[in-house]
């Protein structure tokens, strides 16, 4: 075995080590220690193919980001955006369903890195790949809206997490519920956006209430009142029960 084989076995053993650990016991509650531990390597070989712990779920993201990247290549350049953004939602399912207690302390990594790297953010090559195709969607008349589809494309994801992380304490609501609404959420707000877009026509206000100006008014109540004494005197008088 060569060397470069022999060190891509060993961050391979590491990391499946560490996200077993982390399954199993926590990922707050598992160190470093408790890693070379189990993998019977020094710490040295760890910090070697990792920097910190984290950098353990980093690698987790990338390789689920590179499942969903496989599962679009597979529909074909052509196909359209709806089902390519199904797709995707269901590479993130598939990538964490058997870990979801992770997805949470994965996506507060993946939240600090490309909040504070910005290469990491502008590189991504999931960013990349769905804002070049929601742009060719715009363009296709697929989609309408104002705003740039790399821009898009970031709150698509954003979508995503937001759904995932719910979904990651309970695994509810069902899958086949949470894709479709997660995509149609998406729509429906881009369809918004659209319609809210400089020179859209704007939707009809309504009615204003008819005016009451010359309308005789009801009469009074006091009025009323005044008139039943008389009405109960008189029934008295023919006897009748008041």
């Amino acid at each position: 075995m060569s060397r470069a084989a022999q060190k891509q076995r060993t961050r391979e053993h590491l990391y499946e080590t560490a996200m077993g650990l982390f399954a199993r016991q926590g990922y707050e509650v598992v160190n470093v220690d408790d890693i070379v531990r189990a993998a019977e390597v020094s710490r040295g070989t760890f910090y070697f193919h990792f920097p910190a712990k984290e950098d353990v779920l980093v690698e987790a993201i990338r390789q689920g980001e590179a499942l969903i990247l496989r599962r679009l290549a597979e529909l074909g350049a052509s196909v359209r955006l709806r089902p390519l953004l199904t797709a995707t939602v269901h590479g993130f399912i598939e990538a964490w369903d058997g870990r979801r207690e992770l997805l949470p302390h994965a996506g507060a990594v993946a939240l600090r890195r490309v909040a504070g790297v910005t290469v990491e953010r502008e590189g991504d090559p999931l960013r990349l790949e769905l804002g070049r195709r929601v742009a060719e969607a715009q363009r296709q008349g697929e989609l309408r809206s104002p705003l740039p589809g790399p821009m898009l494309a970031d709150i698509f994801l954003l979508d995503v997490f937001a759904a995932l992380m719910s979904w990651s304490t309970t695994g509810t609501p069902p899958v086949e519920v949470l894709v479709p609404g997660v995509v149609e959420l998406f729509f429906g707000g881009i369809r918004g956006l659209a319609r809210a877009a400089p020179g859209a026509r704007r939707a009809p206000s309504p009615p204003s209430p008819p005016s009451t100006a010359g309308r005789a008014r009801p009469p009074s109540p006091r009025g009323s009142r005044r008139t039943a004494p008389r009405s109960r005197a008189a029934a008295s008088r023919r006897g009748a029960p008041v």
